[in-house]
């Protein structure tokens, strides 16, 4: 099943490697890419930008707010935003997810990754 949102993502990353690949991954893809290395950062962004459909989140991040409790805050106030959590290390159970969200390990296959926001 995949997430049936077009429109900008939000790249969540506290690596900034990772962080500009998946950035230049929904670039190429034509999405217009918002990004983040915390999830503090990202709550503001998804506040200020109506703009983005979906959320593309790993799940370890400094600071207060993980990649799973950004997932759980998209959810709760923008129902409308796709969720992608992912991880290279943790492995988060469905009931760890909101509903709608999706999983996915590192390392992953780009391709699959877009495929998942364009529907």
């Amino acid at each position: 099943m995949s997430i049936t949102h077009a429109g900008s993502i939000l790249v969540v990353e506290d690596e900034a490697l990772l962080r500009m690949m998946a950035i230049d991954m929904f670039e190429d893809a034509g999405f217009m890419v918002f990004s983040a290395a915390n999830g503090r950062d990202a709550v503001r962004l998804l506040a200020d930008n109506a703009s983005i459909k979906g959320l593309f989140t790993d799940v370890e991040m400094p600071g207060p707010v993980s990649g799973l409790d950004l997932a759980r805050i998209a959810h709760d106030l923008y129902p409308h935003v796709a969720i992608l959590v992912v991880s290279g290390r943790a492995e988060p159970s469905q009931s760890d997810l909101p509903p709608g969200a999706k999983f996915v390990s590192k390392p992953y296959e780009a391709r699959g990754i877009v495929a998942l926001f364009e529907g």
